[in-house]
């Protein structure tokens, strides 16, 4: 089985296409939203989480605070995956130590070449 990616995104057709697009390049997806994307990420077990930061109730900034206090997922490497523009997105991340970052619309080569970065896979 090859690496496992978490999608934590509230737009489901673009979970869709790239959790299709991860599987058919050989890795094991799950996706969650909100509140209970912690709890599944901890049951999951990724090796990445591509993490989107607006979202309706819980959103990016408090789930990644979670992630990274929950002893399960805190050495889980987490890429911001957001419309919002990088300089800050990594700005407002940086002390949460984010392992990249993917700008929405999402570029595939760019996806795959940050995962790949990261995963080493």
């Amino acid at each position: 089985m090859g690496k496992r990616i978490m999608i934590i995104d509230d737009e489901v057709d673009l979970v869709k296409t790239v959790q299709l697009r991860l599987e058919s390049n050989g890795y094991e997806v799950s996706s969650s939203v909100g509140e209970r994307s912690v709890q599944d990420a901890v049951s999951f077990k990724p090796d990445l989480i591509l993490l989107d930061v607006i979202m309706p109730g819980m959103d990016g900034f408090a789930i990644i605070r979670e992630l990274k206090r929950n002893p399960d997922t805190s050495k889980v490497p987490v890429v911001i995956f957001s419309g919002k523009p990088k300089a800050a997105m990594i700005e407002l991340f940086g002390p949460e130590g984010v392992a990249g970052y993917v700008a929405k619309p999402y570029d595939p080569k760019d996806l795959f070449e940050q995962i790949k970065k990261i995963l080493g896979a």
